[in-house]
């Protein structure tokens, strides 16, 4: 009888590390995470913890598919893709074994170099231990008695993670992660444990007509005791020298030097010379931060200016840029847009190459151009500059690996970000958006209700999308549609697009005749609210709920329409809702023969022979085969 799993530790093994609880596969010398399928990964899992003993292809079967019959191909066909991970070449055996007629023997030497850990959801909030050299800087309050001021202060905040995070020997966690305390009233001792730092810096802005004073509180974030307190007061002119001091001042306290010394100096240059220049962008980057059209529109406007003070001012053209980014991502993608998106881009990075954020940026507007082995090399640099940054990791997983069917690489890169900013609640969302694709309700809907702890509102897309998808799983039909029915458009609920929905998921539970629910979601999108219903997000509902309905060539004729669109306009709308042809229920869509022209316009057959095919696929002679 097969001995009981024991609870997995952390091992490494020819350059790799192995996370069981984590479900993370790294490799020693980078610390990059490797893309590993969910299957894939139990089976590393399951030789490693049995290294060098001969495994049986029916015994590993059952530890695989515990409660499910499958052929000894699918069993194959884990095997090659474990391999692939590895990185071993046809004919290899450095890691996996075959013995003929029999099974399978784990070759690499394997070394056990951590002890067991907590499950992900109770290590959540215990991520590392702290490094003695390590600050968290939380926004600084800002009393300036102008309410719209307020991005000042959290501009001081920023800039002072921006001049500590270049500094070799220092951690400092991404202004995502430590910004996601704002207003919350959080011990300092929990942030400093969810964030896995020694020391806390808090702080906060005066301002008196062309003076401005900081205070600033570094505190030990294991007592919750002041270190220090100090006040800088300058003329605002003095901005730069001010965060210069401040910065300088944290590294005497925390005994962090650079190349045997203490620096003189923390900011080699201003990033502009203009403090006019810099006040406008700080004011657009408070506008990014509210994140609805008009404030970014507003944003916009701030750049434009602040680039006119200062035309080069690289951060202004970042800025610029991520604005414009998320006017598209909002379903503003239009070709004048992304262009000019891409040129502001390019533009930054001309002026200051180590903008890591414009390398996010870049990448998701070349997934709107379906360029995806663009994509994938501006995500590997954003994630290169600023490892910290819980974004480009949720970016990464939810624009680029969902999309191009990576779902278990998706999962991990989400997990990262959701440990790299614990308080985020789009972290959570990202987390749950991998785990409903890959079939974990249970885990999917304890995500979601993070994140509406976190302070996301239940109504806020993706939510209601995720809720009704298990609801509906679980044989919860009413529930699903009712979910469904709340994100529907008033323009599309105004044409009985609600009554539709109902019967839709009545049709999908057996209730009703499956013809007169197609025919009703036919006549809603060719009725009053058809131009809604052509919107990116009706078109990838619609597809799917005639894929569960078993109407594939209507299903098609839609997928089949976007495609048009793309290859008219140049814009690939709605990016992120590719991710939806991997979800469960679509399963008969992949494996339609017509599946292969949809990827092949979609320019992923370019983008699966340079990194691999799609989890539960192969590449055979060109073609994709999805199982």
């Amino acid at each position: 009888m097969e001995a009981e799993i024991a609870r997995p530790g952390i091992y490494e093994f020819a350059g790799f590390r192995l996370e069981p609880a984590e479900h993370l596969l790294r490799t020693v010398e980078t610390d990059e995470i490797v893309s590993v399928s969910p299957r894939a990964f139990d089976a590393l899992v399951y030789f490693v913890e049995r290294r060098g003993q001969l495994i049986d292809k029916t015994v590993l079967m059952k530890a695989l598919w515990p409660r499910t019959v499958v052929e000894e191909n699918s069993l194959t066909q884990t095997i090659s893709s474990l391999r692939r991970a590895l990185g071993e070449k046809p004919g290899e055996q450095r890691f996996i074994a075959t013995v003929a007629g029999r099974g399978y023997r784990f070759v690499a030497p394997v070394s056990a170099v951590a002890a067991a850990v907590a499950p992900i959801e109770t290590a959540v909030s215990h991520t590392v231990g702290p490094s003695e050299k390590s600050v968290a800087v939380m926004p600084f309050a800002c009393f300036t008695g102008d309410p719209e001021k307020e991005y000042f202060g959290d501009g001081v905040a920023e800039e002072l993670i921006h001049l500590l995070a270049r500094l070799p020997g220092l951690k400092v966690p991404a202004r995502t992660s430590s910004f996601a305390y704002k207003g919350r009233h959080s011990d300092v001792r929990q942030i400093a444990r969810d964030l896995g730092v020694a020391t806390v810096l808090e702080g906060s802005v005066r301002s008196s007509g062309d003076r401005i004073r900081v205070t600033a509180q570094l505190i030990d974030g294991r007592s919750g005791f002041h270190l220090w307190s100090r006040s800088f007061d300058r003329k605002f002119d003095d901005i730069f020298k001010l965060q210069d001091e401040l910065a300088g001042a944290i590294l005497e306290t925390l005994e962090v030097n650079l190349d045997g010394g203490s620096p003189a100096t923390v900011l080699p240059e201003p990033p502009t010379p203009s403090v006019e220049a810099y006040q406008l962008y700080l004011q657009g980057r408070g506008m990014i931060v509210r994140g609805d059209p008009v404030s970014l529109q507003a944003a916009l406007r701030c750049f434009e200016k602040a680039i006119g003070v200062d035309p080069r001012f690289a951060r202004a053209y970042a800025g610029f840029s991520i604005a414009q980014t998320s006017l598209v991502s909002m379903g503003a993608a239009t070709e004048s847009l992304l262009s000019e998106a891409e040129r502001n881009a390019q533009r930054a990075l001309a002026l200051d190459p180590g903008l890591s954020d414009v390398y996010a940026s870049l990448g998701a507007l070349s997934a709107y151009r379906a360029r995806w082995i663009d994509c994938e090399q501006y995500f590997r640099k954003a994630l290169a500059l600023n490892p910290l940054d819980p974004i480009p990791h949720n970016m990464d997983a939810q624009v680029l690996l969902a999309a191009t069917g990576r779902l278990g690489a998706s999962l991990q890169r989400s997990q990262e970000s959701r440990r790299l900013g614990p308080g985020d609640s789009i972290s959570a969302v990202g987390v749950a958006v991998a785990q409903i694709i890959l079939g974990q309700d249970s885990d999917a809907l304890a995500s979601v209700q993070l994140a509406v702890d976190l302070g996301m509102p239940r109504s806020t897309p993706p939510l209601p999308f995720i809720e009704s998808a298990i609801a509906m799983n679980a044989g919860r039909h009413a529930e699903a549609a009712e979910h469904m029915s709340t994100v529907l458009p008033p323009e599309i609920r105004a044409a009985g697009g609600d009554v539709v929905v109902r019967l839709l998921y009545a049709a999908a539970a057996g209730a009703v005749e499956r013809g007169s629910a197609i025919e009703a979601l036919q006549a809603l999108r060719a009725g009053a609210a058809r131009a809604a219903m052509a919107r990116p997000v009706m078109m990838m509902l619609s597809i799917n709920w005639f894929t569960r309905l078993g109407a594939l060539d209507l299903a098609y004729d839609l997928a089949l329409a976007t495609l048009d669109e793309f290859e008219s306009t140049g814009v690939l709308s709605g990016t992120i809702h590719v991710a939806t042809y991997w979800l469960p229920e679509m399963r008969p869509f992949r494996q339609d023969a017509r599946f292969q022209g949809v990827v092949t316009r979609l320019g992923l057959m370019e983008y699966w022979g340079q990194y691999g095919p799609p989890d539960d696929c192969d590449l055979q002679d060109g073609t994709l085969i999805c199982h």
